[in-house]
């Protein structure tokens, strides 16, 4: 399976940390979804896509995900967030399917663009803690209700 990563996932540290391991440098490459804007999720630190015609948006494939792994990426993502399939250009010229994480249309966004340089420099530290803490426990089955999160739920529209 193919995953197309367009926020914090894009930071190695951070897909490690989710992923569980190091991924091989050849099963990641960049890659761009068109159709798209990344903004923020309201009152969240972390992106979004919203649909936009003309738009695009810059991101990460990455290539050979195993059921595990794939596990361990819902955890992180939480309720916010579910599984859809899109089209992307790879660095290569290729276009292909993959997966993308998208909100549903009840939860907000912030309309502001969400650069993973700024959030980089402004917020990755202290999120790191928070992720390694979330991970520790996403290879044990959890029901869903139960599941913890890397935020309180977000406003609804």
């Amino acid at each position: 399976m193919r995953l197309f990563v367009f926020g914090t996932l894009m930071d190695p540290d951070v897909r490690e940390i989710v992923m569980g391991k190091a991924w091989p440098p050849e099963a990641i490459e960049p890659a761009v979804a068109q159709g798209f804007r990344r903004v923020f999720v309201a009152g969240r630190h972390y992106p979004m896509l919203l649909a936009h015609a003309s738009g695009w948006v810059d991101g990460t494939l990455v290539s050979g995900l195993d059921q595990q792994t794939l596990h361990r990426l819902q955890v992180y993502e939480g309720w916010e967030y579910s599984l859809r399939p899109i089209r992307v250009r790879t660095g290569a010229g290729r276009v292909v399917m993959a997966h993308v994480f998208l909100c549903p249309p009840h939860i907000s966004a912030d309309k502001r663009e969400w650069r993973l340089d700024l959030w980089q420099r402004r917020h990755k530290r202290p999120f790191l803690r928070k992720a390694e803490a979330l991970m520790r426990g996403a290879d044990r089955p959890v029901h869903p209700a139960h599941r913890p999160a890397l935020a309180p739920r977000g406003r609804r529209r």
